[in-house]
């Protein structure tokens, strides 16, 4: 795919890959409460109950993740922007985004008044993948609210945020 018509082609391809929204929380006594707006998230296992989780390498919640090796993962609800606007927003701190949506404290993490569920996470593996780090998670805990389904999205294009 060495051409531009190439990359678009596998650009459009890639993006129809349907994903969710979700925002991992971390509770982190060095750096405070952390926050990351993902979309890479999938469910990789049934027994246990694990899902997996890409990061940019690059991304400000790494190092707090890796030093609680746990966090809280938040399923976005449809029709739902607070959490993606708030969480989206560079100029907007983790802690300011936190007060803003509602959280209270759960375990390693938050749990965000708008989100559709959430669920207690304990990182099983971290394997470097590139760009991204893949931590693959078990399940511990979570919860659903009830008729708040949650919100899947395409992304415009796959090679891209």
């Amino acid at each position: 795919m060495s051409t531009p018509h190439g990359q678009e082609s596998l650009s459009q391809a890639l993006a129809h890959i349907v994903s969710g929204c979700y925002v991992l929380t971390v509770k982190d006594l060095q750096a405070g409460p952390q926050a990351i707006l993902l979309s890479f998230v999938q469910q990789v296992g049934l027994t246990p109950p694990r899902i997996a989780i890409a990061i940019h390498k690059e991304r400000s919640v790494v190092p707090a993740l890796d030093r609680a090796g746990a966090f809280v993962l938040n399923v976005c609800a449809q029709g739902d922007t607070l959490l993606r606007t708030k969480f989206a927003d560079p100029a907007v701190t983790p802690a300011a985004a936190l007060r803003a949506v509602g959280a209270r404290e759960v375990g390693p993490g938050l749990v965000l008044e708008p989100a559709a569920a959430h669920l207690v996470c304990g990182v099983a593996q971290r394997i470097d993948i590139g760009d991204h780090w893949l931590y693959i998670a078990d399940a511990r805990d979570g919860a659903a609210v009830s008729g708040r389904a949650p919100f899947v999205h395409a992304r415009r294009s796959g090679l891209s945020y």
